[in-house]
């Protein structure tokens, strides 16, 4: 009980710390680095992957990913047949990869110029009852590295995100029509 009440403890520190950083922000791209940065920080985690569907296209862009300590830049990507993102649509739930039979069931390859993960947890960023994204962890050491507690930390953090994406989502549609309004 008293390891369980430390791990809770934990977990929160980590959503709070998290809260802390995008409270004040209404810059998309700026929430994006923010929960990434503390991410990585707080959970000494070496790959974070932060992603976001457009929906008018179904390309999944890669806000911020790093691969065993190392930031890259992938360009969009189409959605793969059958892979994480239509099942998180379908079903709403987080993927956990515990070892490489994992990955190959659900047609997950490695991004270009990312080292291949042994484990990990992808949660989904819902917004208005719509999957828009995806936050997850990954370990290129241990298989099984992701459990109940990292799953259940990395989705209050995206409903956390979720929320502040769509307030600095809303205020830069604010902020645009204002400009058109003063123009005109």
């Amino acid at each position: 009980l008293l390891k369980e009440t430390e791990q809770r403890a934990a977990e929160l520190a980590v959503i709070n710390t998290i809260q802390q950083g995008i409270a004040g922000s209404l810059d998309f791209q700026g929430i994006v680095e923010v929960v990434g940065d503390k991410l990585c920080e707080v959970l000494g985690s070496r790959s974070v992957k932060i992603r976001w569907i457009d929906e008018a296209t179904g390309l999944v862009h890669y806000l911020y990913e790093i691969s065993d300590g190392v930031r890259i830049f992938p360009p969009p990507k189409p959605q793969l047949p059958g892979g994480i993102y239509q099942t998180m649509a379908r079903t709403r739930a987080p993927v956990v990869f515990r070892d490489a039979r994992d990955w190959e069931a659900i047609n997950a390859p490695t991004l270009p110029g990312a080292t291949p993960s042994r484990s990990a947890a992808y949660v989904p960023i819902i917004l208005a009852d719509r999957l828009c994204g995806t936050l997850g962890c990954s370990d290129h050491e241990r298989e099984n590295a992701f459990g109940e507690a990292e799953v259940r930390l990395l989705t209050t953090i995206a409903g956390a995100m979720a929320t502040a994406l769509d307030n600095a989502r809303l205020f830069e549609e604010t902020q645009r029509l204002l400009k058109e309004t003063e123009q005109r």
